[in-house]
């Protein structure tokens, strides 16, 4: 107000521009950065998720929709109508999308940085040096030697023959992990060779970029200027390692074991990621180095990284990510492309070149690594796969003018479409189980049983464990398994721990004399295999024991144990039952460990048993004077397995073994004199029926010829007339005082299979039909621990069994071949 009382006005300008009062006021929303920015996540999520609706069927990988989704917002098709583009990304607005999109690729590289297990990649990468080297080298050279001789328009000469084929020949460790893991390859040999591959070529990518980056520094500055960068460079470096590793040990080791991590922790180190932002930002170099570092400093698995990963990782990918997506979108104009489709023809030529130049090095290296040439294809396909670190290295080469729009539009293509091809390609070339090494076993790919094992001779185990609630149940069970100077026990103990906090699968060999860093990282580890090592010191017989630790996600955390059972040449694997311990887990992980169990039945090429103790009688029986086994035989390679196990007890003193014998006539007088079951079946099947029949008929003989030296041997012969009575029979068993019952999985009996059986019954898919009615409340009131054993997926090498059969032992049965055929 003025002297004279007289109202005057005061003009000022409106900086308000990041939220609205709102239309009653007269704003309209759209002018206003936070309500433009929420209609762009909003559009954004439709489109990606409507693509990925529509494209999943033709196995799109997610990030090629999310791409997709955010090129649709972008000029090439909402950009199309200017006053839609200009309301939705106005000019001031761009900068926040900018600074969001950093923001999330940041906490992006970050996290998986923090998943590597630098270690143990690098140890791997020793053995597979070649495939990180070679093929990059060979795709580098041959893009550069092309872009020397031609430009694209709108990019530095200079700049693009060595910057752009800097970013298309490497091969980012974030990239390959992410895609591994939505193929389920993780824990496959092919996964873990392009994991160690892309490590090596991506530490070669930061020692070139920093190399570009200091010589840039030198054509601006002097050279004494270039050598100070430098010089802070590698303090910058080096703090993480003499700085943030130590303070990450002291939070790990200021957390007790078993309780969760602080919250304040939490903050530091998700604050802790933009600060090296922004000095990797002031020091000149790329933004994302800081993040990288800092997340490679950190020590990896719980509880710090783990405890990381499950709180930020979701809304890094869903609601931080968007921002970056969208910004590659806004910036992507596909327009022009039509227009200069021969410029356009001629760089995406150049570009493949380089993509050929990289899956062929793959397939000549191949052979040197005694891998085939078909699975050093499928490897140059994984490591040609591209994502977000290469759209991250070309939106800093379009920021920095070393290419303009219309280059870095065909780059963002060439990702979109290379990638779609190469991920289907994988899906359909590489399949799950087989070996990338041509290794050749002594059974010549035969499945190695325990029937096939010789007497005398070391008697290999894996022991699959989940939690230490399982130690006392399988090492009773080892000690029953009667190990002797002749046939020592040597056990691979494994315990299997979930992929968490970390994106490497390892299966880690463990030596008990490093008990600290042992009880550090892995405690619950420490417990179990420290458990073994005592049993192997004051077992009744020799026992030796190997310790490892897997760690891997559940869907593929058979596949690195089935390639260690081929490898030591494994006879039996055993694996906890799911329910054994259903009080201390969660439905999610018993319904994973279950998937497991039935993973490791179908992949593995040796016998695996499932042993269902849900009350750990089996450590309490072992201690007994004497300990009752009982075997029930109805027919079929997997009772045979059954009871040649129960063949090995019967040298242990205090163990008595009944076998019944069940003898099943389906009504059809189908039973002959001598007592076999003959079932009308094909002539085709016929010579099967038979060999069974025999090996059936000699095993049982090789049981009962114990009886002439050993007294604890009683076997029952049971005649039953179907399905119906075989249950009854069961039943009527379990009044009986038994310390471990033995079975196989799977019979036939008539035209009933066990398949038309499942649907009744929860578990019969994985027990089988009878392992499932012994393990239940219907026998013994579920009380008595059952093993039940399958024999491998491939096909037995009968005709050596019963060679053998033939040619040994004064008990066993005299076959002669000629009955075969």
């Amino acid at each position: 107000m003025s002297h004279d009382n007289k109202p005057f006005e005061v003009c000022f300008k409106n900086n308000r521009t990041v939220g609205s009062l709102g239309v009653w006021i007269g704003d309209n929303p759209l002018d206003f950065v936070l309500p433009v920015t929420l209609c762009q996540i909003i559009l954004y999520f439709m489109f990606s998720r409507v693509l990925y609706c529509l494209l999943r069927p033709l196995q799109t990988p997610r990030f090629i929709c999310s791409v997709l989704g955010g090129v649709l917002l972008g000029p090439t098709f909402l950009g199309r109508n200017e006053t839609l583009f200009k309301t939705l990304y106005p000019l001031k607005q761009s900068t926040f999308l900018t600074s969001l999109a950093k923001i999330g690729a940041s906490y992006f590289v970050f996290i998986y940085a923090l998943k590597l297990d630098v270690t143990m990649t690098l140890k791997a990468a020793k053995r597979c040096w070649r495939f990180g080297v070679i093929p990059f080298l060979a795709s580098f050279i041959s893009t550069s030697i092309l872009l020397k001789m031609y430009t694209p328009n709108g990019s530095s000469k200079t700049g693009s023959a060595y910057s752009i084929p800097n970013v298309f020949t490497v091969t980012s460790f974030a990239v390959v992990s992410q895609a591994l893991t939505e193929l389920n390859l993780m824990s496959t040999e092919l996964g873990q060779i392009a994991l160690s591959s892309a490590m090596i070529t991506e530490m070669m990518q930061w020692v070139t970029i920093t190399l570009q980056i200091q010589v840039k520094t030198m054509k601006f500055k002097n050279i004494f200027f270039a050598f100070i960068a430098l010089g802070l460079c590698v303090l910058y470096i080096l703090s993480f390692f003499f700085i943030v590793r130590p303070m990450a040990r002291f939070i790990i080791q200021r957390t007790p074991i078993g309780k969760p991590l602080k919250e304040i922790y939490v903050v530091f180190v998700l604050l802790g990621v933009l600060i090296m932002v922004a000095i990797s930002d002031a020091l000149g170099l790329h933004f994302v180095i800081g993040p990288i570092l800092f997340g490679l400093a950190m020590p990896n698995g719980p509880p710090l990284a783990t405890t990381i990963v499950e709180k930020s990782e979701l809304i890094v990918q869903e609601l931080l990510m968007p921002f970056f997506f969208s910004y590659i979108g806004i910036t992507t104009n596909l327009k022009g492309i039509a227009k200069n489709w021969k410029v356009v023809f001629v760089f995406q030529s150049i570009l493949f070149v380089g993509f050929l130049a990289k899956v062929l090095a793959c397939v000549f290296v191949a052979p040197t690594y005694n891998m085939r040439r078909k699975h050093g294809f499928v490897l140059g396909l994984i490591l040609n796969i591209k994502g977000i670190m290469e759209l991250i290295f070309f939106a800093r080469q379009r920021n920095t003018l070393v290419i303009n729009n219309e280059v870095y539009s065909q780059m963002v293509l060439y990702v979109v479409v290379m990638t779609g091809i190469c991920i289907p390609l994988i899906k359909n070339m590489y399949k799950h189980g087989s070996r990338v090494t041509m290794v050749r076993s002594i059974h010549d790919g035969g499945v190695r049983t325990i029937q096939n094992t010789p007497e005398n001779s070391e008697f290999n185990i894996i022991c699959c464990m989940h939690n230490d609630n399982n130690v006392h149940s399988m090492i009773g069970l080892l000690e029953v398994c009667n190990p002797t100077q002749k046939s020592p026990l040597c056990v691979h103990v494994i315990h299997l721990t979930e992929l968490l906090g970390k994106s490497t699968p390892i299966l880690l060999p463990i030596k008990m004399k490093n008990q600290k860093a042992l009880s550090i990282h892995y405690p619950t580890s420490s417990h179990i295999l420290r458990a073994f090592e005592n049993y192997s010191k004051n077992s009744e017989g020799p026992v030796t024991i190997h310790s490892y630790i897997n760690v891997s996600p559940y869907n593929s955390m058979h596949e690195a144990i089935c390639n260690l059972a081929e490898d030591k040449l494994v006879p039996l694997l055993i694996i906890p039952f799911h329910e054994n311990d259903k009080s201390t887990s969660s439905d999610i992980v018993i319904t994973s460990i279950r998937d497991l169990s039935i993973n490791f039945q179908a992949r593995a090429q040796c016998t695996v048993g499932i042993l269902v103790d849900r009350n750990s009688r089996i450590s309490m029986s072992t201690t007994k004077l004497s300990f009752n086994v009982a075997i029930f035989f109805i027919g079929g390679q997997d009772d045979r397995e059954a009871l040649a196990l129960g063949i090995r007890m019967l040298d242990r003193p205090n163990t008595s073994v009944t076998l019944f014998c069940f003898i099943v006539h389906n009504n059809e007088n189908n039973i002959n004199n001598s007592g076999d079951v003959k079932f009308k079946i094909d002539d085709g099947e016929e010579e099967d029926e038979t060999l069974e029949n025999m090996l059936d008929e000699s095993l049982i003989d090789e049981f009962k010829g114990k009886k002439l030296n050993i007294d604890n041997v009683v076997c029952h012969e049971i005649v039953v007339e179907g399905y119906t009575q075989l249950l009854e029979a069961l039943r009527g068993l379990g009044n009986e005082n038994y310390d471990l019952v033995m079975v196989g999985k799977r019979h036939n009996i008539g035209d009933l299979t066990d398949e038309e059986m499942t649907n009744f019954m929860e578990n019969a898919n994985l027990l089988g039909v009878f392992g499932e009615m012994l393990s239940s409340t219907e026998f013994c009131n579920g009380k008595v621990p059952i093993l039940v054993l399958q024999c491998g997926e491939k096909k037995v090498n009968h005709f050596g069994k019963l060679s053998s059969l033939v040619n040994d032992g004064s008990h066993r049965k005299k076959l002669s071949l000629n009955a075969l055929f």
